[in-house]
Order: structure tokens, then C-alpha cells, then sequence
């Protein structure tokens, strides 16, 4: 490694030298932050309609009834999958 030269900062400043006073800069305040806008949701009645008609339907009697349905392997035949499949199919969810 070759180095060229020295510079005269990177010397340390011995003991007892005092230190440069340098001028104290002056603080000034930060402008003060406006608030941000937020966003903002509306629903619309007939929204509230429709979840509310979806709250309706689940209820807990159903659920639990589908849910046994479900464990006790009612939906695991050919025809129950063959129904799925035709549907997915005509509504295009594929």
C-alpha cells in the first residue's frame, strides 16, 4: 500500500490545546406539519342491506348442521364433485 502525503486534519489535537470555538448555529423551528387527510368509506344502503341479509342466513343451527355434514364425509362423492365442477365451469370462476 502506498500512501501519498499527509493532511494536517487527521492530526490529534494534544493535551492541553484548546479546542476551536466555533459560532453556535442558530436553531430555527420547524414549520409546523398540517394534518393529513385521511380516507373515508360511505356505504350505501343497499350494502348495509345485503350484510345485513348475510348476517341472516348464517345462522348458528345451519353452520353447525353443514359442518357435520361435512365431517361425516356427506359432500365426498362423485356426484357431489361432479355438481362443483359443472358450476365452477358455467360460472367461469375458472
Amino acid at each position: 500500500m502506498k500512501i501519498n502525503g499527509y493532511s494536517d486534519n487527521l492530526r490529534p489535537t494534544p493535551v492541553g490545546t484548546p479546542a476551536v470555538q466555533r459560532p453556535a448555529q442558530e436553531v430555527t423551528q420547524a414549520p409546523a406539519i398540517k394534518p393529513v387527510k385521511s380516507d373515508s368509506v360511505q356505504i350505501s344502503d343497499e350494502a348495509r342491506r345485503l350484510s345485513a341479509d348475510a348476517k341472516e342466513s348464517l345462522n348458528p343451527e345451519r353452520v353447525a348442521e353443514l359442518r357435520q355434514k361435512v365431517l361425516s364425509g356427506a359432500y365426498n362423492t362423485l356426484d357431489v364433485v361432479d355438481q362443483v365442477a359443472r358450476r365452477i365451469l358455467t360460472r367461469g370462476d375458472l
